[in-house]
């Protein structure tokens, strides 16, 4: 077994491989890891922050951009998602947390996947409600997780998000998704009315 020892960022969001993400860089020990991280062409792993800990299951991240530089140290950057990890370690030796980190290998046969039934009708409905409009085609190579995708770009509770992010196999992570979407797509309908009647003033409309 392979481990890899990487700093951590515990963020209050799940980070999907693949996935952009833009962050505004203010604690000075945060400022710190960035750097470390840009000046070494190295990566970090973002983690979900919750109840006090962290996630045992991350995502390495790689900075792709310092979008903009402040006096005070301060920075924009654009990070991109890539591999999920697992935590066996973790270290408190610097003003951030570092973690030793078992990689995943993804299991199954990448060309072997099949999207389940109505999986893309769910999610075209999903957008329609949440966003007012159909989501973009997702383009994607092979090896690439539509699941994640999908899981990213919509409003699921961040405990889903999590799950979606621990599966290490595409179509158990999609059929785990199109459960999700099923039981998502009450609450987007609701959400949706209540946002149409305070836009008609509370008043039906003609």
């Amino acid at each position: 077994m392979t481990l890899t020892r990487i700093p951590l960022f515990p963020l209050p969001l799940v980070l999907f491989p693949s996935a952009n993400l833009p962050l505004h860089i203010f604690e000075p020990r945060y400022k710190q890891l960035i750097r470390e991280c840009v000046e070494a062409s190295s990566s970090f792993g973002v983690v979900l922050a919750r109840g006090g800990g962290i996630s045992k299951i991350g995502c390495t991240a790689e900075v792709i951009e310092v979008t903009r530089q402040y006096e005070d140290g301060k920075m924009d950057v654009q990070v991109e998602g890539g591999s999920a990890f697992e935590i066996q370690e973790v270290f408190e030796e610097k003003p951030y947390l570092e973690a030793r980190v078992k990689m995943f290998e993804e299991e199954g046969d990448p060309s072997s996947v099949i999207i389940p039934e109505g999986l893309l009708d769910l999610y075209a409905r999903c957008h329609v409600l949440f966003f007012g409009g159909e989501p973009e085609p997702i383009e994607r190579e092979e090896d690439e997780s539509l699941a994640f995708a999908v899981a990213e770009s919509l409003p699921l509770d961040l405990e889903e998000k999590q799950t979606i992010l621990s599966l290490r196999e595409e179509n158990v992570r999609l059929e785990r998704l199109s459960s999700m979407l099923q039981q998502l797509i009450p609450r987007a309908e609701i959400r949706h009315r209540m946002r149409e009647k305070a836009g008609g003033n509370g008043h039906p409309r003609a």
